[in-house]
C-alpha cells in the first residue's frame, strides 16, 4: 500500500524491471529498469523493497508515491568459495568423482591448502584414479569453488551435457529440450525471442566439468 492508501502489487521480471500495479484498476503505475539482468526475487517490507538479480546484486529500494529509488546495492558472490566448503560439501563433491568413496573429514580449507600428495593419501581410491583426482583438485583450486558457469540456469544443477542456445547461454540438454518441447519460444535466461530452436553441444565446457567432477 502506498502513502496515499492505494493498494498496489509489485512484480519483478526477466526484462530487468520492477513494475508497480494498481490492484483495484490493474493499471501500470510505474516501471523502472532496476537491474542489468533478470530479477528472480522481490519482497516488500513497509516502504522498503528488496530485489535480487542474476547480475549478482541485491538492491534495497525506497518506495514513495509510486516510484522507487535505490538506497543500497549489495554485491553477492558468484559462488561459494572453496575454502568455506563444509565437510558435507566436500564429501558431496567426492561422491561425484568416487561413488564408492568412504566419507572423509576433509573440509574446503583442506582441499584449498593441503599439500596435494598428502591430500591424495587421505582419500581412499584406486591408484590409477589418483592422477585424475589430483588434476580435479587443481582445477577446483583454480576456480576457487564451483563457478556459476557450471550450473544450468534452469535447474541450477551442475551440467553433464551442456548445450549452447541461440541466446548465447549454455543449458543442460534435457532441461532446455523440455523447455522448448513445452512450446516456449523465448530464452529462459533473457526472455528474448529465440531466433532458432537449434542447440549445439558445448564440448569445451563439458570436458572441463568432466575433469572436475567425473573420473570415469
Amino acid at each position: 500500500m502506498l502513502g496515499d492508501g492505494e493498494l498496489v502489487l509489485f512484480t519483478g521480471s526477466y526484462d530487468k524491471t520492477v513494475i508497480i500495479w494498481s490492484v483495484e484498476t490493474g493499471d501500470k503505475l510505474h516501471q523502472s529498469i532496476c537491474h542489468s539482468s533478470f530479477i528472480y526475487y522481490i519482497s516488500l517490507f513497509e516502504d522498503k523493497l528488496v530485489t535480487c538479480s542474476s547480475d549478482k546484486t541485491v538492491k534495497l529500494w525506497s518506495v514513495c508515491s509510486g516510484k522507487v529509488r535505490t538506497i543500497n546495492v549489495i554485491p553477492t558472490s558468484s559462488q561459494e568459495v572453496l575454502i568455506d566448503w563444509s565437510c558435507e560439501q566436500v564429501n558431496h563433491w567426492l561422491s561425484r568423482l568416487l561413488p564408492e568413496h568412504a566419507e572423509t573429514e576433509l573440509t574446503g580449507l583442506d582441499l584449498a591448502k593441503m599439500d596435494l600428495d598428502r591430500l591424495m593419501d587421505s582419500i581412499a581410491c584406486e591408484e590409477e584414479k589418483k592422477t585424475r583426482l589430483k588434476q580435479s583438485v587443481s582445477l577446483l583450486r583454480a576456480f576457487d569453488g564451483i563457478p556459476n558457469e557450471f550450473l544450468c540456469p534452469i535447474s541450477m544443477e551442475i551440467m553433464t551435457d551442456p548445450v549452447v542456445m541461440t541466446d548465447g547461454h549454455t543449458y543442460e540438454r534435457a532441461n532446455i529440450t523440455e523447455w522448448l518441447s513445452a512450446g516456449n519460444c523465448r530464452s529462459p535466461f533473457t526472455n528474448t525471442t529465440l531466433s532458432t530452436r537449434s542447440i549445439v553441444s558445448n564440448h569445451n565446457l563439458r570436458n572441463i566439468i568432466e575433469t572436475v567432477f567425473f573420473l570415469d
